[in-house]
């Protein structure tokens, strides 16, 4: 008899580790060693909070009251609470579930019915006050593959959420940068429309001195009407960045402070970009779609137990009675306790549809995985380009700027000693507007590449600031 129990008891412990998940393994992709532009392989630089060395305490102010406020971010944090009570509910269901039922009720039984005692009145009071306990066994691993599949989904959630910190941390560096870059545009345009203002004053006066056409005069006109153009528009794009800004600050759209000016942000020597490999640990959109993959992979074991069925232990104790005066008398006690199962027979190709579908899903996450990966290569790949690209640019606008300058000194010599007309000194004025507005834009690129790069390579800046906005 001994030797019975413990066959049985050792069955039953075999069969509660059954488990029919599939066993994860991260995919296998071919990962470059190396990036197309050579850069240094360390991480330093990509974990620090990286807006903080462009040295503007106006930015920094505007990052951290993002991470306070912005609206996005708060429901991602609360997506997160949604999950891991989702995760509650799941894994609830491996231990067993206990409540408590009672009723107080007067019912009449037929007169006929012969299990009632002679004597006994037919209408009486019936009393019961119990607990009661439900056990799922999981002996197929079911409720274990739904609770790891809620685990996988809570912590892709968290993953999302540094996906929102990083897209917002860098959202509002590219549209500070931009405002920053516009108002120079701004301040280059107000120096030329005042400078073309002046040349339409003395065109005008040569004019009517006899000095000169009339053609003068109207090319004169043209030039400051154009940049007066210029400034209208551009009047237009600063507010609708601003608003921009405000909303990604969680306010109205409002005026933005100023900082720094575009040409006075510090820019670091080198950004570290790493090792391709190391990309796949520092991306959060990479790791919420592994785990959005593991999260598919649990819920086959789920839909492969299924077909199995369900045993569970039951249990009651409590006191029942037909008088309230003996319902707590030691004779009222009841108890019972046994074990059911259910076998699904026919379900019309439920399960086996559930099956597929939970192996399609998987699939799906699958190349959507390898396409999260492949993405973040490319816009590494392309953010490097560009910063390296921007960088250069500045360098030949810079030249380009101090060669007009000088083209249009020269201009004006010779527009005074008669020997050129105003078409070539309106042509150099318009050249030179031209590659300030150039130069200012390739700064700005300048930043805004550095921005999409130090996102494109994710790293431990996210954690920092997603730790940061959990604590505001």
């Amino acid at each position: 008899m001994k030797t019975i129990k413990i066959t049985i008891c050792s069955f039953l412990i075999l069969l509660s580790s059954c488990n029919f998940e599939p066993r994860y393994h991260r995919p296998c992709m071919e990962v470059p060693t190396s990036w197309r532009i050579q850069s240094d392989e360390t991480t330093t630089c990509a974990n620090v909070d990286w807006w903080e060395e462009l040295g503007d305490p106006v930015l920094n102010a505007l990052v951290d009251q993002a991470l306070q406020n912005n609206k996005d971010l708060q429901a991602a944090i609360w997506r997160v609470g949604e999950f891991y009570a989702r995760y509650q509910v799941e894994s609830s269901l491996l231990y067993p579930q206990i409540d408590s039922d009672g009723f107080a009720l007067k019912q009449r039984f037929p007169e006929s019915a012969s299990f009632l005692p002679l004597g006994f009145d037919p209408i009486t009071p019936h009393y019961r006050i119990a607990f009661n306990l439900n056990y799922e066994i999981d002996f197929w691993g079911r409720v274990r593959s739904l609770s790891h599949a809620a685990c996988a989904k809570l912590l892709a959630s968290a993953e999302n959420r540094r996906t929102v910190v990083l897209s917002l941390v860098s959202g509002v560096a590219q549209a500070y940068i931009l405002i920053r870059q516009l108002d120079r545009e701004l301040e280059v345009a107000y120096a030329t429309v005042e400078d073309r203002k002046e040349y339409l004053r003395i065109a005008k006066l040569r004019f009517e001195a006899g000095l000169t056409s009339e053609i003068e005069v109207t090319q004169a006109t043209d030039a400051y009407e154009e940049t007066q153009a210029s400034i209208t528009v551009l009047k237009e794009l600063i507010p609708i960045q601003e608003n921009l800004l405000s909303v990604l600050l969680g306010e109205s759209p409002t005026c933005i402070v100023r900082g720094s000016a575009i040409d006075q942000f510090r820019l670091p020597f080198e950004v570290p970009a790493g090792l391709p490999s190391e990309l796949l640990e520092r991306r959060p959109d990479i790791r919420e779609a592994e785990l959005q993959l593991i999260s598919a992979n649990a819920a086959i074991g789920a839909a492969r137990a299924a077909f199995f069925p369900k045993v569970s232990l039951t249990a009651l104790l409590g006191v029942e009675s037909f008088q309230l005066k003996h319902l707590f008398a030691g004779t009222s006690r009841a108890w019972a306790y046994g074990a059911q199962y259910l076998q699904q027979i026919f379900t019309g190709g439920r399960l086996t549809g559930e099956l597929r579908l939970s192996i399609a899903q998987k699939q799906e996450l699958l190349f959507q995985y390898e396409q999260v990966v492949l993405q973040a290569f490319r816009e590494v790949n392309d953010a490097l380009v560009a910063h390296r690209q921007a960088k250069e640019l500045v360098t030949v606008e810079q030249r380009r700027v101090a060669a007009i300058k000088e083209y249009l000194r020269l201009a004006w010599l010779r527009y005074y000693d008669g020997q050129t007309d105003y078409l070539t000194v309106l042509d150099a004025e318009r050249q030179l507007f031209t590659v300030e507005i150039e130069l200012t834009k390739a700064q700005g690129s300048v930043f805004s590449s550095l921005v999409d790069l130090y996102k494109s390579l994710g790293g431990g800046w996210v954690l920092e600031a997603d730790a940061e906005a959990l604590q505001s």
